[in-house]
């Protein structure tokens, strides 16, 4: 039973299989192969599994890093194939590997469970994030040192799990902290012979480091003028020393693990083998959740990112990439390469002068930091489609000059244009509850089927969803099913506000009827939003992370590229005819027109508990993507609607009875932008006398939530030619529907009385805001001069 299992396994994975007992003779053999034996293994004529795979290698004493060589031949690109057949070759490597595994897991749980809890419980605690800030207790020490001694894998999803209490605990999240920054070392020596093999440095390295010998050396001798003796942050895969260049550039100087490409290509095949043991088993019993080979897609395609890590060449590329991706945001960096230093395993960037989220003094810092974080990449999980995937607190800072600086850049997410769109559709959905909108974002994601599966409970098989409108014949699948998410999104907390939420319903209250499929190439997009979500809950327990997320989501929904949104966005504003949607023109005014604008430059929103805060951020959203998108090339299909809107309805429409409310809140909407044009001015006009004074480079800008940030040249630049071309285009759409109306006179005059309504009430309500202006200045200096002759007694009794 046991050999037919182990047959069946081999050929699922593509390894060939042999009996243990001439498995672990053969690994023998070829242990002691020598290096100077370069006869090649015999192999089969029926199947080929030696090809490509180099001979063992014998350990050279006077080689640091002989031991590890015979993996090099598994670096670059996943090879799958390859694996197979070098593993093959070592089946004792990968049975350690699982048992090993095993071992370190359960002797972690017994030490923890042995181990009293600080301070009890508190994974429920209202106030418990707090204690974030604590030092990791004992047992967490020794959590994070058995963590980090399971390799970058297991590291990887601890440093996930550090920030989600809400799912392990808060002892546990802030013993995992460590892990970002402080991993196990490896030894010095092996980095030193690492950074001189891949540099082809054969001299000293610093003047202070003892592999000198004690030998008095010259600083032009050395590689540096000075580095750290000890690696000042370890990674999953690398770790950091400080080190100073001949011209006296401070750097940082970041070394592969040696030992790198052998762990991640081992846990990947044991990964593979384990899961295809338990799909086999799955076979034989009636409980068969998950469709078989999804494990396996996953496994794979986590290999493949995280085998990009391993080369440092790639990361500098991405690093650039990402700058400039999110160049029009004008406040994300990326550290400057060193690309004389530059290989495959040694990484040379310039030092970054800046804090850390635990080293930033205050709550506003903090909150600042987080909203830039969140913004950068849910801009480039909609709109550029190039995102961070490892954005957890070691990677991220926020440098002197205000600028968020991003590091790391091993791991990233590439997200095809048609998932951008139904993840730009599913945050507005979220934000606004349309859960039809959010379960068609689901459908078209790939996370459920078309059609829709489902069951009536788990005792019943999976079967497709029958159930049709007997008027219309459309299936109802979609309907039921955001009936039952809405509820369950409703019923649970932060179910319109946080990311992790969404996650607990479908994968806990909502698939055990209805199917649900997690697509291999959503797992890193995934761990990149539930890093972010805890990093904000920790600064902000009421942080919203779709409302930072709404600006970008509005912007991709308005710009479509693929087929079916060029479609949805066309089929939403106009008729086969052209003629305006009205019922979803009258949405998108009322969204655009809810919120009046603050007072003054200076003043933020605030909460009434009634979604303000949302209500402003989605008019402000409206306003910026579309003052963006009519300047610029994204904005093609948009321009094309209103070209071909048939303007002469829509001004009948807006002249009709049911249009009342509506010119009302247009011409207070036009009111607060006059004021806010005006307070702009002011404020750009102290900005540059500022920047003049102090003789700084950059030039600030205010979000919605009255934040000050740095916001750079080339940013600017974006926004000016933006703005610039967004004027020469929207004056060519009015002339152009101006001169329809002319067309005939009778829809000449009923342009004419609308444009006069408006001005007309645009006069009307800014002499009325004037006139309570001056009335609430006398009353309130009238107030004052009471006042003060009552405290001084100058009054006089009636």
């Amino acid at each position: 039973m046991l050999s037919s299992l182990a047959q069946s396994v081999a050929l699922s994975t593509g390894l060939a299989y042999r009996s243990p007992t001439n498995a672990l003779i053969r690994s023998a053999q070829l242990s002691t192969t020598s290096l100077h034996n370069t006869k090649p293994p015999p192999t089969s004529t029926s199947t080929t599994i030696y090809e490509e795979v180099t001979p063992d290698l014998t350990i050279d004493p006077t080689d640091p890093l002989s031991q590890f060589r015979i993996y090099e031949q598994l670096r670059g690109p996943l090879n799958m194939p390859k694996l197979k057949r070098f593993f093959l070759r070592r089946p004792t490597t990968i049975a350690l590997r699982i048992a090993t595994i095993l071992r370190i897991c359960q002797e972690t749980k017994n030490e923890w469970d042995d181990c009293a809890p600080i301070g009890g419980d508190t994974k429920e605690s209202d106030d418990a994030f707090m204690i974030d800030d604590l030092p990791p207790s004992e047992r967490g020490k020794v959590l994070c040192a058995r963590v980090s001694s399971m390799g970058p894998v297991a590291i990887k999803a601890a440093q996930t799990l550090s920030q989600r209490p809400d799912i392990v605990g808060h002892e546990a999240c802030t013993a995992l902290k460590t892990l970002q920054t402080r991993n196990l070392p490896f030894e010095n020596g092996l980095a030193h012979a690492i950074l001189r093999e891949s540099l082809g440095w054969e001299g000293p390295i610093a003047p202070n480091l003892v592999d000198n010998e004690g030998e008095d050396v010259e600083v032009a001798e050395c590689l540096f003028a000075w580095m750290s003796v000890d690696p000042i942050a370890v990674a999953s895969l690398g770790q950091v020393y400080q080190a100073k260049l001949h011209d006296g550039r401070l750097v940082a100087v970041k070394i592969q693990r040696p030992d790198g490409t052998q762990l991640l290509c081992t846990d990947t095949i044991s990964f593979k083998l384990v899961w295809a043991i338990l799909d086999k088993l799955r076979t034989y019993t009636t409980n068969n959740e998950l469709p078989k080979g999804l494990v396996m897609e996953i496994v794979d395609r986590v290999a493949r990112d995280m085998t990009n890590e391993l080369d440092y060449v790639l990361e500098a590329r991405n690093a650039k990439l990402f700058e400039e991706s999110l160049e029009f945001l004008g406040f994300v960096k990326t550290p400057d390469i060193v690309e004389e230093f530059l290989t495959d395993r040694i990484l040379v960037t310039e030092w970054v002068n800046g804090d850390h989220l635990e080293n930033l003094g205050t709550k506003e810092e903090k909150l600042a930091m987080t909203r830039m974080a969140v913004e950068a990449c849910t801009a480039s999980l909609v709109l550029t489609g190039f995102v961070h995937a490892d954005p957890h607190e070691g990677n991220l800072m926020l440098d002197t000059d205000g600028n968020m600086v991003f590091l790391d850049f091993g791991l990233m997410s590439n997200v095809d244009e048609s998932v951008m769109e139904a993840f730009a559709c599913g945050i507005r959905s979220c934000l606004a509850e349309d859960w039809v909108g959010v379960t068609t974002a689901f459908q078209d994601a790939g996370f459920i089927d078309d059609p829709i599966v489902w069951r009536p409970d788990t005792d019943t098989q999976w079967q497709n969803f029958e159930k049709v409108d007997v008027d219309t014949g459309e299936n109802l699948g979609l309907e039921t099913l955001a009936e039952d998410l809405g509820r369950a999104m409703l019923s649970v907390d932060g179910g319109t506000s946080k990311f992790g939420a969404l996650a607990t319903v479908l994968n806990t209250e909502l698939s055990g009827n209805w199917k649900m499929k997690t697509p291999a190439y959503v797992i890193l997009l995934v761990r990149t939003f539930l890093t972010l979500e805890g990093i904000a809950a920790r600064v902000d327990p009421t942080f919203n992370i779709y409302e930072i997320a709404m600006p970008w989501a509005v912007r991709r929904s308005l710009s479509p590229s693929t087929q079916k949104g060029i479609q949805t966005l066309r089929g939403a504003l106009l008729t086969e005819d052209n003629r305006i949607q009205w019922g979803r023109f009258m949405e998108l005014a009322e969204e655009a027109l809810r919120v009046p604008a603050p007072t003054d430059g200076t003043e933020k929103l605030k909460d009434d508990g009634k979604g303000t805060q949302t209500d402003a951020a989605r008019a402000a959203a409206m306003s910026d993507a579309i003052n963006a998108l009519m300047g610029s090339p994204g904005g093609a299909v948009l321009r094309r609607a209103i070209v071909d809107l048939d303007s002469v309805d829509l001004v009948q429409r807006l002249l009709s009875k049911e249009s009342r409310t509506l010119r009302h809140k247009a011409v207070l909407a036009m009111t607060d932008s006059v004021k806010e044009q005006r307070l702009k001015r002011k404020a750009e006009k102290k900005l540059k006398k500022q920047a003049l004074q102090t003789g700084t480079e950059l030039a600030k800008t205010q979000n919605v939530e009255g934040e000050v940030r740095n916001m750079s040249e080339t940013a600017l630049r974006i926004k000016r030619k933006q703005k610039r071309t967004a004027q020469k285009v929207t004056l060519f759409l009015i002339m152009k529907h101006v001169r329809r109306q002319f067309a005939n006179p009778i829809t000449f005059v009923r342009a004419s009385y609308l444009t006069l309504r408006l001005l007309l009430g645009l006069t009307r309500q800014s002499l009325m805001r004037k006139i309570r202006s001056k009335l609430r200045r006398r009353q309130t200096q009238s107030l004052g001069a009471v006042n003060g002759d009552a405290v001084h007694g100058n009054f006089t009794k009636p």
